[in-house]
């Protein structure tokens, strides 16, 4: 099921979320924001079948730009899916991303909190110290988060969904878990 996230709010607003999102989780010791997130309201999932354009905020750096790309190429290359990149001000209008979009917001967090997928909005953020595969390998686990993954122990196995991951990609079996969710459309590529 695809539903198209509710229109980003100003900045202000995001920063003061994401604080009191990361504060709720504990400061993650699992290194992800499911832990303590209001959960009111159904879960905003983004169909990896379909394509998804991962929307940002302007004034990207040229880092948060090419963790981003890596990010949304780790799940091209392994499972087929169709993300790509679109600017918050390619939406309708201001602040509104594109139809079907998933909003990747840049905030400034505690060292072990690296990003969160916000499902009852449909959003991610990311903290803003990553940098390199530990920004990619964040992005790919939170755009997992809005596939509908979940966390995986990384006691049962290696996943890009394991808690606090920073360098574990996608893997065949996170590729199949996708596609028993969302069908056939999906198609591992051999690594």
């Amino acid at each position: 099921m695809l539903r198209s996230p509710r229109a980003s709010r100003g900045p202000g607003l995001l920063t003061r979320r994401f604080t009191v999102l990361a504060a709720l989780a504990g400061l993650a010791a699992a290194g992800c924001g499911d832990a303590g997130v209001d959960e009111s309201g159904p879960p905003v999932l983004f169909d990896p079948c379909g394509p998804v354009a991962l929307v940002t905020d302007p004034g990207l750096t040229a880092a948060q730009s090419a963790g981003l790309a890596a990010g949304l190429a780790l799940w091209n290359a392994r499972a087929n899916t169709r993300l790509s990149l679109a600017s918050a001000d390619a939406g309708a209008g201001a602040g509104d991303p594109p139809a079907g979009g998933l909003p990747i917001h840049f905030q400034d967090a505690a060292p072990p909190f690296h990003g969160l997928y916000d499902a009852p909005r449909g959003q991610v953020f990311i903290n803003t110290d990553l940098a390199g595969e530990a920004l990619a390998v964040t992005i790919a686990h939170e755009v997992g988060h809005a596939f509908g993954l979940v966390h995986i122990s990384a006691d049962q196995r290696s996943s890009v969904m394991n808690p606090n991951n920073l360098v574990v990609e996608p893997t065949l079996e996170d590729v199949d878990t996708l596609a028993m969710r969302w069908g056939v459309c999906l198609a591992s590529a051999a690594p």
